[in-house]
């Protein structure tokens, strides 16, 4: 009678059982996150104009790249991230999916996230590197392939945004290593000498390649990238400069809006039950010593910026999940409440402080001066904000119509119908952001000047531009043609490049250029209208305006 059965390995039994199969649920709610995170980011990835600074840099060099076909230098002028997976690994698939969508209803995700730069891929890169780990950790069965997988995801992030797409999964991973016994006896697979030379074959040509070709590569990116972003260095050939601490703290509280409000009242009066310091497991501290590897270095950083945390909104959006679902019955519904009550500010705000904003004046700043999120919302004037005032009612009605929703559900005991429905609240505001932002490009961007000026342009004349390179890096993007800069210090502007390279003038070239019956195009900003107006019609008698872009101007020579 036990002729046809089998004996079952100790492996078998014990250390690996057979999983069984997932549940149609577990798909379903995977196509369900990948759709909303496909409809929100694809569907609208073409709403508004690129900015300047970061934005138009990188898209103006992948453009560049593409026209001159050089893939190895990035020059300028010349999917939701694993984390239903990862919650899934270390919970399950119900807290992973919870996880995602706080995760996609972050307001940071709406208005961050989409910038063009390399935050959003280097994110999911680590996240992949940390999945790839955690396989590993957990199945004895293929580890060496998921430890390999973890070298090569930080390779590549490596590749996408410095050392640290090594520095922090391997941070997160050595402290659980300090804390967890079973951690430092797995883990210490991910030290073979097969998965450096993997990193290594991935990571050095590319560097090795570029001091080839730059000489003083190597020698810049240690004195003046990585140093010049610790100290904060700004002088003449270095801009450096971070948004203050305090305000980059204040500000995540937006960027994680609407969880960072639902979930204070039980973090700050339940914060034993939330944490459970005394029980810590390897799957709850994992989160946090990712966020705490890379969000606590930043406060003390030289130069910081407000997307300099989004590699941890990841992990953010996984211990919320657990948070949210540890939280006492009645602080979660004063989460809920005081979401409704944001909402409810949103549109008092929009309907009845009209009266008193028409009373104020306020006008744009210069573009330079617009380089943090702060900044920029302390510019905006109270005519922009009044524009706004339908989106805003959007907003506010979809808050406090959904945070009832969420109270309900509440009330019935179904915490996670109560997180959906605070996440679908933010859809609706999460596309009115992204019209606003949509709105205020054209000051912003210079895409509307670079419209005005392909047409021009294109029999023949110049462009010249007075403001750094970053601030004109959307006009690069935009226009058909290469842009000279005058009044900008070479050294600081292209410190890899030679600083005799011709793209930059001074007043005098520019005059020349000025007197020649060649067309020549000078954008400016508003403010210094006066001062050029006064050197042109000194010289020429003429001071002819063709347009104006937001904060700035488009002077020519043609009349």
């Amino acid at each position: 009678m036990t002729a046809g059965a089998r004996s079952l390995s100790l492996e078998e039994t014990l250390l690996e059982p057979p999983a069984l199969p997932p549940p149609p649920t577990r798909h379903a709610l995977f196509v369900i996150l990948i759709a909303l995170a496909a409809l929100l980011h694809v569907a609208t990835i073409g709403s508004g104009d690129l900015y300047s600074q970061t934005e138009g840099q990188y898209a103006g060099a992948a453009r560049e790249m593409v026209e001159t076909h050089h893939w190895f230098l990035p020059t300028n002028n010349g999917a939701p991230r694993l984390i239903l997976l990862i919650g899934e690994k270390l919970t399950d698939y119900w807290r992973g999916f919870i996880a995602g969508l706080i995760y996609l209803s972050l307001c940071g995700t709406f208005l961050l996230a989409r910038i063009v730069m390399p935050e959003p891929l280097v994110s999911a890169l680590i996240a992949g590197a940390i999945f790839c780990a955690i396989g590993g950790y957990q199945r004895r069965r293929n580890r060496r392939i998921w430890f390999a997988g973890f070298w090569i995801f930080s390779a590549f992030a490596c590749l996408t945004k410095g050392l640290l797409g090594i520095a922090y999964p391997a941070a997160v991973f050595l402290i659980l290593s300090i804390f967890y016994r079973e951690a430092r006896i797995r883990f210490r697979g991910l030290l073979r000498w097969e998965y450096f030379a993997i990193f290594v074959l991935i990571v050095a040509p590319w560097h090795i390649w570029a001091q080839w070709h730059f000489s003083g590569y190597f020698r810049y990116q240690i004195s003046s990238e990585w140093l010049g972003h610790l100290r904060g260095l700004t002088d003449e050939t270095h801009d450096f400069l971070g948004m203050p601490a305090y305000q980059f703290l204040l500000m995540h509280l937006a960027w994680w809006f609407p969880w960072s409000i639902a979930l204070l009242p039980g973090v700050v009066f339940a914060w034993r039950r939330v944490i459970r310091p005394r029980e810590i497991s390897f799957t709850e501290a994992l989160p946090l010593c990712w966020m705490g590897v890379v969000f606590i270095p930043l406060l003390f950083l030289g130069q910081r910026q407000d997307y300099y945390s989004m590699t941890m909104w990841s992990a953010f959006a996984l211990w919320a999940a657990v948070a949210w679902e540890r939280i006492p019955q009645g602080l979660r519904a004063a989460g809920a409440i005081a979401v409704g009550l944001v909402g409810m500010m949103a549109v008092a705000a929009g309907f009845f402080v009209v009266g008193a904003a028409r009373a104020l004046n306020g006008n744009w700043g210069a573009m330079d001066a617009r380089w943090t999120a702060w900044k920029a919302l302390h510019d905006m004037p109270v005519s922009t904000w009044l524009a706004f005032r339908p989106l805003n009612a959007v907003f506010g009605i979809a808050l406090i119509c959904l945070s009832l929703v969420a109270l309900y559900f509440i009330s019935k005991q179904r915490e996670r119908l109560a997180a959906i429905a605070l996440a679908a609240s933010m859809i609706p505001g999460g596309l009115s952001m992204m019209e606003a932002v949509a709105q205020t490009a054209p000051y912003f961007s210079l895409a509307d000047a670079a419209r005005s000026l392909n047409p021009r342009l294109d029999a023949g004349g110049a462009a010249i531009f007075e403001g750094p390179l970053a601030d004109s890096s959307s006009l690069i993007f935009y226009l058909n043609r290469r842009i000279f800069l005058v009044n900008q210090t070479p050294e600081k502007e292209t410190p890899m490049s030679d600083p005799s390279i011709e793209m930059f003038l001074n007043e005098a070239a520019v005059l020349d250029k000025w007197g020649q019956p060649d067309a020549v195009y000078l954008i400016i900003e508003e403010s210094r209208a006066n001062y050029w107006k006064q050197i042109l019609t000194s010289h020429f008698h003429i001071y002819h305006q063709i347009t104006k872009c937001g904060t700035y101007l488009v002077l020519s020579n043609q009349l």
